[in-house]
């Protein structure tokens, strides 16, 4: 967790929350001396930030009190690596853009400095879509992205509630989208260097009863996530795959899979796994990974269904194989045969991902996708298989108090369980209709976890 000031009475309040670290800024104001005892004495280990600028100043840090650093700016990662070897009795973490993420900074922790804050908002008058669906502002995709393409880190988040997260100066975002932040990191199977706006952070302090609500269910929420994790970090249970390389070409679109409840399968567009189980698969900016196109070609030759999106107009046409056949011209793309599968090919770069995401699940099709989601349009949810043929499904609900909705399944389950922090597991009813399991959902707080066999 992260603290702005030297307050020796957060200590209290990082305990009730479980925290192991607290990071607190290098110059922050307050009692620095009093704030790292009160947490020696609590087993807390505090980690100084400090920007790169100062980085030459990590001997003081160790000599001040503090267990450990977290270097933000650094514009060569290469580095933090090297500031972490040589201070090596401290902890390292290294806070860095999504393009410098590639540069080992190991033995320091990489630290994706991206995110918005979760929540959602209403299209702007003038600017509404025709649904009228609320925007979500969520960071799943970031998780599922690290994931992929960093397997042998920790995915973990590091944004805070500033401008940069999309928080404007003065703005007073809701309590709950803290627990809205922790929870969507850990159900997507990572973590999140939390940091509360700086309005509940101080009316916290202050005693204000809504906010010490808030707080006590942040500390209940933490628990229930830390009972669940595994399961959170369990296969995806998703039809659909997506071949990922760097950020900046596939992120929004990975974003817009995710809000559509389309619970994608992440998979590194380096490191290829097996497409055993999928049966559509999103191809975005292959050009500069052949590993991933021989895979994509495979799949599609196997009987799967490519969608091809070049990231850029100079895009090589990897797709174009022996024995592929044009079927037919659409208005955006081209229908391909190959073998016993199709390749779906965008002429140009993806100019709206959320009429992408909604093509990706055309073609899967909508009355039989993995998820679907009625009458809660700001809840998202994530599928994951779990032991002895169960599947998962975590809700998370970025608009407030959510009212009863229905979530279908495809496949047949005959029971399901309904798991939500401070609560003892509640049996729902299974319907089976059809090829898929149909659930009357009550209403969720920020998060729950539906287990279904």
């Amino acid at each position: 967790m992260r603290w702005p000031e030297a307050d020796a009475r957060v200590v209290s309040l990082l305990r009730e929350i479980g925290a192991a670290r607290v990071w607190l800024p290098w110059e922050a104001p307050g009692d620095r001396r009093a704030f790292l005892d009160a947490c020696r004495r609590a087993g807390i280990r505090a980690i100084a930030e400090v920007p790169a600028g100062e980085a030459a100043r990590l001997g003081e840090v160790r000599a001040a009190g503090f267990d450990g650093a977290a270097i933000e700016g650094e514009t060569d990662p290469a580095r933090s690596a090297a500031l972490a070897r040589k201070h090596s009795e401290l902890e390292m973490f290294a806070l860095l853009e999504p393009a410098r993420l590639r540069t080992p900074v190991e033995p320091a922790r990489a630290i994706l400095r991206a995110g918005l804050w979760p929540g959602s908002r209403r299209p702007e008058p003038g600017q509404a879509a025709a649904t009228q669906q609320a925007w979500l502002d969520a960071n799943i995709h970031l998780i599922a992205w690290l994931r992929a393409r960093f397997p042998q880190r920790e995915p973990v988040l590091g944004y805070r509630a500033d401008e940069a997260a999309g928080v404007a100066k003065g703005q007073r975002v809701p309590f709950w989208t803290a627990e809205l932040s922790l929870a969507e990191a850990v159900v997507a199977g990572g973590a999140v260097v939390l940091s509360l706006p700086d309005f509940f952070r101080e009316a916290l302090l202050s005693g204000q009863g809504m906010a010490r609500e808030a707080w006590d269910s942040l500390v209940i929420t933490r628990r229930f996530l830390g009972q669940h994790a595994e399961e959170f970090r369990r296969p995806v249970a998703s039809r659909v795959a997506v071949l990922v390389g760097e950020l900046e070409e596939c992120g929004e679109i990975l974003n817009l899979l995710f809000r559509h409840n389309v619970s994608p399968a992440v998979i590194d567009a380096d490191a290829p796994a097996a497409l055993d189980g999928r049966r559509v698969l999103v191809a975005v900016g292959l050009g500069s990974h052949p590993a991933a196109a021989r895979a994509a070609l495979q799949f599609a030759r196997a009987g799967g269904q490519v969608l091809v999106a070049p990231a850029n107009e100079n895009e090589p046409a990897w797709w174009k194989a022996p024995g592929l056949r044009k079927l037919r011209g659409e208005e955006e793309r081209d229908v391909y045969a190959l073998d016993g599968g199709a390749i779906l090919v965008y002429r140009a770069p993806v100019a709206d991902p959320g009429e992408f995401a909604l093509d990706v699940i055309d073609v899967l099709g909508w009355r039989r996708r993995d998820l679907r989601i009625w009458g809660a349009d700001a809840i998202i949810g994530l599928l994951h298989r779990q032991p002895g043929g169960g599947v998962s499904v975590e809700l998370l609900n970025y608009g407030g108090r959510a009212g009863e909705f229905l979530i279908r399944l495809e496949g047949e389950f005959r029971e399901a369980v309904l798991r939500q922090p401070g609560a003892r597991p509640s049996p729902l009813r299974a319907a089976v209709r059809g090829a898929g399991t149909e659930i009357e959902m009550p209403r969720i707080s920020r998060v729950a976890s539906l287990l279904l066999t």
